[in-house]
């Protein structure tokens, strides 16, 4: 017997395998392993053990995969072969998810969890997190599953500083991340994400501050919460985006934001500049001190809104909803426009007051 015996055997396991001939591939490599172990080859015997596994789950037997999948992982720790702990980790845990026991697939993660520290692979990491994240959602653990996105999308932040690539997005996915449902509450403030598509992506809570963001897409987008103080989205699209209560201090919004829900939002200071409201709904905003020059806010609601101090210079207000909105020491208004919005019950006063 010898190695290269062996590794026919081995390589002919995977024709087998490859063409569904399972049985087949399962006699080729149970041979191999035996002629492995005969010559003290532990690294291609645990090779061989674990593709036993993967024969063992193809047909279903899926005890008989864990106890080949086991076996394999305990030669490749005798021998400290990394590589094979961790595809032995990966495929215990998978076989043991599919049996339902998830308590047993979540401690095989956390254990390859433990390597990738060890080893400061940041990439691996970020992938176990992943799997992790997977089992605590499919077993009813949502608040664990919430704690590995928020690792993921961390490392995924300190990885694209360090790094060349300067498209987050395609950075992203070769990380096995989505735009659209990993980035809640995220922090990626002071980012260049210029171009990326968020449309309807859930963004809740997450920090976009100082952000670049211009031609970015958000239509749909959830950014309830969100923070996007000093953040550069010029020509953005926020189209039906929901931006309730969302923190836009000093953001440069000369943007789309058609039918957006900005209800409670903090845009004290902002530049709307010719931004396009139409059907926003502005309810309860701040909008004091921002900048809405020949801005369109035809239809859009500002039920109780503070438009104190706000430049409205040419902004076009036909048909919005302005009761209880607050024009004051507003500028841009004619005594005729003040005296049209007073009509339409909002509350118009001249000057700040003493006390502001």
């Amino acid at each position: 017997m010898s190695v290269e015996q062996g590794d026919r055997l081995l390589k002919a396991g995977i024709e087998c395998y490859q063409n569904n001939e399972f049985e087949a591939a399962l006699d080729a490599w149970e041979q191999a392993g035996e002629i492995y172990q005969k010559v003290g080859d532990r690294a291609r015997e645990g090779a061989a053990v674990g593709n036993c596994g993967a024969v063992y789950q193809a047909l279903g037997r899926l005890h008989e995969a864990i106890a080949a999948y086991d076996r394999h992982r305990a030669i490749a720790e005798e021998i400290a072969d990394r590589t094979g702990h961790l595809n032995a980790l990966f495929n215990l845990s998978n076989t043991h998810a599919a049996l339902g026991d998830f308590e047993r697939a979540i401690a095989c993660q956390q254990q390859r969890l433990a390597i990738a520290r060890q080893l400061g692979d940041r990439r691996l990491e970020c992938s176990v997190l992943s799997e992790l994240q997977r089992h605590y959602t499919t077993s009813g653990n949502p608040s664990q599953a919430r704690a590995c996105q928020r690792d993921r999308t961390q490392i995924a932040r300190e990885l694209f500083d360090l790094s060349p690539n300067r498209d987050f997005q395609n950075f992203c996915t070769e990380l096995g991340l989505d735009l659209r449902r990993d980035f809640a509450g995220a922090n990626l403030s002071g980012l260049d994400l210029d171009d990326a598509d968020f449309a309807n992506a859930n963004l809740q809570g997450a920090c976009l501050s100082r952000c670049s963001l211009q031609l970015a897409n958000f239509c749909g987008a959830d950014l309830s919460d969100a923070d996007l103080v000093d953040t550069l989205a010029i020509n953005a699209n926020f189209n039906r985006a929901n931006l309730q209560r969302a923190h836009l201090r000093r953001a440069d919004l000369r943007t789309n934001l058609s039918g957006a829900n900005l209800q409670q939002a903090c845009l004290e200071g902002a530049n709307l500049t010719a931004a396009y409201l139409q059907g926003a709904n502005l309810t309860e905003a701040n909008l004091s001190g921002a900048s809405l020059k020949n801005a369109d806010l035809k239809g859009s609601n500002l039920t109780g809104a503070n438009l104190t101090a706000v430049d409205l210079t040419r902004a076009e207000l036909n048909e919005a909803t302005v009761s209880k909105t607050r024009f004051v020491a507003t500028i841009g208004l004619s005594p005729e426009l003040e005296n049209q919005l007073r009509d339409r019950g909002a509350i118009v006063e001249s000057e700040r007051p003493e006390s502001e």
